[in-house]
């Protein structure tokens, strides 16, 4: 899709180049009124944004590790998320943001836009098997420790949009409603089972101490023998892990339409919003000692609820856009 799109925004660029030339009479005297989106016509627009991001940081992050480039709030369809004051290794960009408006007259149309974050990465770790390990101390054979770290999420907005200009460019203005989410969370999984002979089995480095340090926390010390993490939804890096927010968004841009019916896009948005977060929690899994069984144990101690409103200036879905119109 990425490849796609930046083809689309090179090649649209490179129209006028190679456009008869005019005169500058010519030019302020010329009708580009089949140009222009008209009353029946409905469009569908992609964001550029990801290729944008690709060539400012050719110019502006030479050096950077590749965290330099997903620093920052949550961002869902380019709708900034919270507030996370330990914000490393955040995608702050959408996957992808899909955009369509209908026009009522020349002038007057309806928009919507869905922006969707999908980041899934799983890690597989190859670690020592303990049973085979007890059964022989020479052995070798492994296990697989996973690890499946996402974030998702995903925002929609719809309202009305009112345009000014004849020429080439247009002023764009707008208002409506718009909802988003976003989750992040990591899973593990594990090669070596827990059992009433081996109640705190090996786990791969990485998970270990000095890495995710999945056993550094006992849920219920004195009840449990260990206790490793499975699932966190709520750990510090993350932050607020799961943010909704709705309401109001203003928008304000311009469209420069390349070709007949092609227009390049970008808009900034000014927006009054709630926001609320929902009871995250960490689960664990350990070995029983009162009734010598593996339980997995939810601990919903320490959960933070957070909600507000903010009245702010940010993007919702793609602020640079490519949009096609097409007609009846």
């Amino acid at each position: 899709m990425k490849k796609i799109l930046s083809i689309m925004l090179v090649a649209a660029l490179a129209m006028p180049m190679f456009a008869e030339k005019q005169s500058p009479e010519e030019r302020a005297n010329a009708d580009y009124s089949a140009w222009l989106p008209q009353a029946g016509d409905f469009s569908i627009g992609f964001s550029v944004d990801p290729f944008a991001n690709f060539l400012g940081n050719m110019f502006s992050n030479a050096g950077a590790t590749p965290n330099d480039y997903t620093r920052g709030d949550y961002n869902i369809g380019g709708q900034g998320l919270g507030y996370n004051p330990n914000s490393a290794n955040i995608l702050v960009n959408p996957t992808v943001s899909i955009m369509g408006s209908y026009m009522l007259s020349d002038n007057l149309g309806v928009k919507a836009n869905i922006g969707i974050i999908v980041d899934h990465t799983r890690t597989v770790y190859q670690v020592e098997d303990d049973a085979a390990k007890f059964a022989n101390p020479f052995s070798h054979d492994l296990v697989q420790d996973v690890k499946v770290a996402g974030q998702y999420g995903g925002s929609f907005s719809a309202g009305v949009e009112y345009r000014l200009g004849k020429k080439r460019v247009q002023g764009v203005f707008g208002a409506g409603l718009m909802y988003a989410f976003q989750n992040r969370t990591t899973k593990y999984t594990y090669g070596n089972q827990i059992t009433a002979m081996n109640q705190v089995p090996t786990v791969a480095g990485a998970l270990g101490a000095g890495g995710d340090n999945v056993y550094g926390y006992n849920a219920e010390p004195g009840v449990y023998a260990g206790t490793r993490l499975i699932n966190d939804a709520v750990s510090p890096a993350a932050g607020e892990a799961f943010w909704h927010r709705f309401g109001l968004y203003t928008t304000i841009g311009v469209e420069w339409f390349v070709a007949p019916k092609i227009a390049l896009g970008m808009n900034v948005n000014l927006d009054l919003l709630y926001k609320w977060t929902n009871n995250n929690c960490k689960q664990y899994e350990g070995y029983n000692l009162l009734t010598n069984k593996v339980e997995t144990f939810t601990d919903l101690r320490g959960v933070t609820n957070y909600s507000g409103v903010t009245f702010n200036t940010e993007n919702i879905g793609a602020n640079i856009y490519m949009a096609f119109y097409f007609g009846k």
